[in-house]
């Protein structure tokens, strides 16, 4: 392949000959007169030079190319590269199991992938029309050699990721037409073969990891689900400088075990009672469901986050001396309301509290997910979705919500309320992590105190361990403003154990946490002393 004429030449602009080679407005840099400089090497396949000094990789990265694909080989070389598309820069055979080749899949510049089969009435020519032959994997007889000898088998989504895996020294196949393409033919090619499914980390591309699963399951001996640790796909993977050991494994089939008897009255008597499994100390249990519900305005959101930060800093959220700190623990947190920029402002100042307390919370131990247009764990794809993302993470606390925010039926249908934590329940228990998210709390009628009950199923007052509602502190006045710098922290559910959570919180000074204990005044009682 032209790799010059091919891949560079078409993204430059200002294209003149120049000698052996060409000249062109460099893109790395505003540059009105061609000052670039390209041709073909001896030991490299292009040679950039850039009068005004730009680099190659900066060169490369305006062109949205790599050194990767400039040096990869064709899959096969070929005088006639035509496609309908345009002219092909990839050329991968599809053949069957004795090596005949059935089809091609050609790739243009532009990534657009046109399927051909031989003429069989004319040698060298092409039909451009493949709906009507048999369709088989990518790399076939690789694969069926690789199942015979108990080799793992990557299933990647395109033919260029099958080839940088192969460069690793592993095999790996895809099917023609990529995501959402997978036909239940193919299956049996892989028939008692250990499969690890390497899905691209889009929607598309995790939702075709599903259905490539699904249509493995009961076929495949072990079958594993992982996502790149940079990037979208395999090749990004590599190309960041990560290695296998990198992968986000986000799901893997269980092996059958034994049924476990039941345990006898006198043996189940006998055991040691098992010592609390802190995920913040005297607060929230690993396994625990927490419920958090205020009256609107008075910082129940600002109290998850503070929750969050603090137990990914190893920090108690409410007493932040020396002497209450504790190993900084991992925690997913899953917005389904707030956009990227507005949690950014929100969690910049709790964050920047760890640091100043000498703290800081740890690379890597507190992971950060949007999604402002919410969830539907009713949904098979988003309840897989959010499994994905806790098996990949495996936190020891899980922050999601609001509640609301999590499924797309009436608030107040116990059906809908019920799938819901069912998935909550699954994504807690792979982790075996605690929980936390936030809901609204009823509003008040006429005459009647409003209660931090929230609001929906009733099935929100029976789920959690532990609920706990934020109102406005029964002896704090309003500001200026009309908001409460003090607030009552009220519990309707619970606790079914003991915890050490605040009655009163106060906004805390500067460089602390925004909520902190406040010692409130008790209510005057008969016969005190005026």
């Amino acid at each position: 392949m032209d790799v010059l004429r091919e891949l560079v030449l078409p993204k430059l602009e200002g294209v003149k000959k120049s000698g052996a080679g060409f000249m062109a407005r460099c893109p790395a840099h505003e540059d009105r007169a061609p000052s670039l400089s390209v041709s073909t090497g001896t030991s490299h396949p292009v040679i950039f030079k850039c009068q005004a000094g730009c680099d190659t990789k900066s060169i490369l990265d305006a062109l949205s190319l790599t050194w990767a694909d400039l040096c990869k080989p064709r899959e096969q070389r070929s005088s006639d590269d035509w496609t309908p598309a345009g002219p092909a820069v990839a050329i991968y055979d599809y053949r069957d199991e004795q090596g005949e080749l059935l089809f091609q899949v050609c790739r243009t510049a532009k990534k657009d992938f046109r399927q051909r089969r031989p003429d069989p009435s004319a040698a060298g020519k092409w039909i451009w029309k493949t709906s009507d032959i048999r369709k088989v994997i990518y790399r076939l007889p690789k694969v069926i050699q690789a199942v015979a000898e108990c080799r793992e088998i990557y299933i990647v989504e395109g033919e260029k990721d099958v080839h940088t895996l192969e460069a690793q020294g592993l095999v790996a196949t895809c099917n023609p037409g990529g995501a959402g393409k997978w036909l239940p033919e193919y299956s049996e090619f892989l028939r008692d073969a250990v499969v690890i499914i390497w899905a691209d980390n889009d929607r598309p591309g995790q939702a075709h990891a599903r259905q490539v699963r699904d249509a493995l399951a009961g076929i495949a001996a072990a079958i594993t689900i992982a996502e790149t640790a940079a990037g979208k796909d395999a090749t990004d993977h590599f190309t960041a400088g990560h290695t296998l050991d990198d992968l986000l494994i986000t799901w893997t089939s269980e092996q059958p075990s034994k049924p476990e008897l039941a345990t006898d009255l006198w043996q189940f008597l006998d055991a040691a009672d098992a010592p609390h499994d802190w995920v913040i100390p005297g607060l929230l249990e690993r396994g625990d469901r927490l419920i958090l519900t205020g009256f609107e305005g008075l910082g129940k959101s600002m109290l998850v986050r503070q929750l969050a930060v603090a137990a990914a800093a190893g920090l108690d959220p409410f007493n932040t001396g020396y002497s209450n700190r504790y190993p900084a623990r991992t925690v997913l947190f899953i917005d389904c309301e707030n956009s990227q920029v507005q949690s950014r402002r929100k969690l910049r100042p709790i964050a920047m509290v760890t640091k100043y307390l000498d703290s800081e919370v740890p690379t890597g131990h507190m992971r950060l997910i949007h999604r402002p247009e919410g969830l539907d764990l009713t949904t098979p794809e988003d309840a897989a979705w959010l499994l994905e993302r806790v098996t990949a993470h495996r936190p020891d606390i899980l922050v999601i919500g609001p509640f609301y925010r999590l499924h797309a039926g009436n608030m107040n249908d116990e059906q809908f309320a019920r799938r819901t934590v069912a998935v909550l329940d699954a994504a807690r228990a792979v982790s075996n992590c605690a929980l936390i998210t936030e809901a609204h709390a009823g509003h008040g009628e006429a005459g009647k105190s409003r209660s931090v009950r929230p609001t929906g199923s009733s099935l929100l007052l029976r789920w959690p361990e532990f609920g706990y509602g934020l109102a406005p502190g029964a002896f704090a006045e309003p500001d200026e403003r009309g908001n409460f710098r003090h607030v009552d922290v009220l519990p309707w559910r619970g606790p079914r154990d003991e915890r050490n959570w605040p009655q009163h919180l106060e906004y805390g000074p500067p460089n602390h946490f925004p909520w902190q204990v406040w010692n409130a005044p008790r209510p005057a009682k008969k016969g005190d002393k005026t």
